[in-house]
């Protein structure tokens, strides 16, 4: 009666799909993710790692803890039914509310945020930036760095439903501000003004950040077959109890006799 069993598939253990195979990607195609991502007037898109894979894990994570909770409190077991499908719609987000509100499916937008202005990324001289100006006070302070102060108390752009509003106006003549610098200038600028931005790596370039390695997220392991590896590290850091990846995964049968004696 304490036994907790969790279960992770495709498509849970009840409803019409229950013993449909899946893979990532179908999970993606059939939970929405993929028709909300890609290019404004694109075709929808795969997301480029296996989200319907992780996300299904981390929820299956959750639900075995809040099983134990609950065996501590009652002392009763149960079981954990997680769905790849289920995971992927509770990711929707607020494609769900744009849906319900305008009554119209969202579609693929490139970079852009649906709802805040600006929140995309920006051509600079030698690459691209990202640019998060979340709120009203981010919008003044991003005005002020990128030498166009006017614009944060312009009346078509002075609140962010404006902005919105007026987007065939505004993207211009941030657009314009943009190419005028590097976009390891613009870090620099925008960091100094408290403006959320970051560039857009590439998987060698990821590997090689400082925060990144300063976080430990890039770990070095033997493999028996492959040799010296590098891998994702934990992202989760425990004050008391650091986990870490000290060994790769097993090969085929690596542990077979020793699980049997």
């Amino acid at each position: 009666p304490k036994l907790i069993y969790a279960a992770s598939s495709g498509f849970g253990h009840s409803g019409p799909y229950s013993k449909r195979a899946a893979y990532d990607a179908v999970v993606q195609a059939m939970g929405g993710i993929m028709s909300i991502t890609g290019q404004k007037d694109g075709k929808p898109t795969r997301v480029g790692t296996s989200i319907g894979d992780i996300a299904a894990g981390m929820f299956t994570t959750t639900g075995i803890l809040a099983a134990l909770i609950n065996r501590d409190a009652t002392g009763k077991g149960q079981k954990v039914d997680v769905a790849m499908l289920d995971c992927q719609v509770a990711m929707l987000e607020n494609a769900i509310a744009r849906y319900v509100v305008t009554g119209e499916a969202p579609k693929p937008g490139g970079n852009r945020h649906p709802s805040i202005v600006p929140f995309e990324t920006f051509d600079t001289v030698d690459g691209e930036i990202m640019v998060a100006a979340g709120n009203n006070a981010l919008w003044t302070k991003l005005c002020e760095a990128i030498g166009t102060p006017e614009l944060s108390d312009d009346e078509r752009f002075n609140e962010n439903p404006l902005r919105n509003e007026n987007y065939d106006e505004l993207r211009p003549l941030l657009a314009s501000a943009f190419t005028k610098k590097t976009t390891k200038e613009w870090q620099d600028i925008l960091d100094n003004a408290g403006v959320p931005n970051g560039p857009i790596n590439t998987i060698d370039e990821v590997l090689k950040d400082p925060q990144v390695l300063a976080r430990e997220m890039i770990v070095e392991i033997e493999h028996p077959v492959a040799g010296k590896l590098k891998v994702p590290g934990v992202p989760i850091k425990l004050s008391d109890t650091p986990g870490g990846i000290r060994t790769p995964a097993p090969t085929l049968g690596q542990h077979t006799e020793e699980i049997l004696k």
